[in-house]
């Protein structure tokens, strides 16, 4: 990989009040601006041992430059043409024109914690990932390498803080959009390890699988590594193809792939047990959008499939052995799942539509209570103004809170009582259908 360190405007303000000393996060956000929504990428840390939070903007257009003539490449394979011209007319996944489709692809999506003031922020499924030193106050764009092809990565990291090594994924963009027409096309997909600042790689698995790998993860032993896809392909009647997720035994070389979820998009591991893991099955496909809904709501018009889910699993020498699903027909558009700690007791909280937050058993897979998150005030976005939606959550170290962020507003709220304990709201909107993370004491 090489780097390039980017420009950024800084923002330094005081977090609200609610959360543990020695806890910090970091929310990868979408910023709107006086007359654009999607105008700049702004990734927010908060250090609450030291009351410090600081704010770092990238343009947009920065951010999508980098890759722009590999992603014409990989799409002219295809016969598909990349141009200005022909922007809104050509056709991509989902339906999606040029303009969503870099959108999708560009948006930064997840948080991967190095410890301290530094994390990586993640894209959806792009050339690079971004490096953010809260301390320095500085962004460095870590973009793959011509030796990579036409790879883009997944996107999601995993960090290994025994070796100081990073499990990331990439796969085929050209075999991606060959997918377009043959949703049953193949794609060369790869689990690869590497350090920040080493050059070269190595491969942990590699073959063919699927595009639009979302989620990856190890699990404490060392033992097991789960990644998700997000594919969201149809057959032709219309039926959605099941989302793969591919579970290797590193030690042993073996490996499973499970094809029982519509959109498999996340996972994460049982707290106690690292033998258990947990899938969420979402419930939802995106729709192409015009431009004047795009351009105003800066996100992408969704259609739901029923109720989401989230499935439990046992890692056994035999492959994964399904023990458990939660589901409820008011869970709708699951995007965000944690299992944690909670005063002795392992609980899953997960994020439904639009402002919901279901609290689970992460042991018997028995619902618990929900926690509607309040958010009264209207965000202003120019001359226009909507109700802040929910957009991601996580919960604090400690266990004893969930932090949320919205379209609106940035909230600390008290697991048992459900309500916020420090808020802080924003006059912009900040756009996040993506995943903030939260570490410190506890963790």
């Amino acid at each position: 990989m090489y780097t390039t360190r980017m420009t950024v405007g800084t923002h330094r303000f005081t977090p609200p009040r609610g959360g543990t000393p020695g806890t910090q996060i970091a929310i990868p956000t979408v910023k709107g601006t006086w007359g654009l929504r999607y105008g700049q990428h702004a990734y927010r840390f908060m250090d609450f041992g030291t009351a410090r939070g600081l704010e770092l903007c990238i343009s947009h257009r920065n951010v999508m430059a980098p890759g722009f003539k590999r992603l014409a490449a990989a799409a002219a394979t295809q016969g598909k043409t990349v141009s200005l011209a022909r922007c809104f007319s050509e056709r991509f996944h989902y339906g999606f024109n040029l303009l969503e489709q870099m959108m999708l692809m560009t948006v930064p999506h997840t948080v991967t914690p190095l410890g301290g003031a530094r994390f990586l922020v993640n894209l959806w499924s792009w050339y690079g990932f971004f490096l953010v030193d809260a301390d320095a106050g500085t962004v460095t764009y870590h973009l793959l390498d011509d030796q990579h092809g036409d790879h883009v990565l997944g996107s999601q990291q995993w960090y290994d803080a025994a070796t100081d090594e990073l499990y990331a994924m990439s796969y085929s963009l050209g075999d991606s959009f060959a997918r377009i027409e043959d949703p049953s096309h193949p794609v060369a997909f790869r689990i690869f390890k590497h350090k920040l600042g080493e050059p070269g790689t190595e491969t942990v698995w590699q073959g063919e699988l699927a595009d639009y790998m979302h989620d990856i993860l190890v699990n404490r032993t060392r033992q097991y590594s789960v990644a998700c896809e997000l594919g969201m392909y149809q057959d032709a009647r219309g039926n959605m193809l099941p989302s793969k997720v591919l579970v290797t035994d590193l030690r042993r070389g073996k490996e499973w792939v499970l094809d029982r979820f519509m959109v498999a998009a996340h996972a994460c591991f049982n707290p106690q047990d690292a033998s258990v893991f947990y899938i969420s099955n979402h419930n939802f496909e995106f729709e192409h959008s015009n431009l004047f809904q795009l351009m105003k709501k800066g996100s992408y018009a969704v259609k739901f499939r029923g109720a989401a889910s989230i499935f439990k699993y046992e890692l056994t020498p035999e492959g994964p052995r399904e023990t458990g699903c939660f589901t409820r027909e008011d869970f709708l558009r699951l995007t965000n799942m944690h299992a944690f700690m909670h005063r002795g007791r392992p609980l899953i909280a997960a994020m439904g539509f639009p402002d919901e937050i279901f609290i689970i058993d992460a042991d018997d897979m028995s619902f618990i209570r929900k926690i509607t998150v309040s958010d009264p005030v209207t965000w202003k976005h120019g001359w226009s103004k909507q109700p802040a939606l929910i957009g991601t959550i996580a919960p604090s170290p400690d266990g004893e809170a969930l932090f949320v962020q919205t379209t609106g507003s940035f909230q600390v709220v008290d697991l048992h009582t459900g309500e916020a304990s420090g808020r802080q709201d924003h006059f912009f909107s900040r756009i996040c259908f993506n995943h903030m993370a939260a570490w410190g004491p506890g963790s």
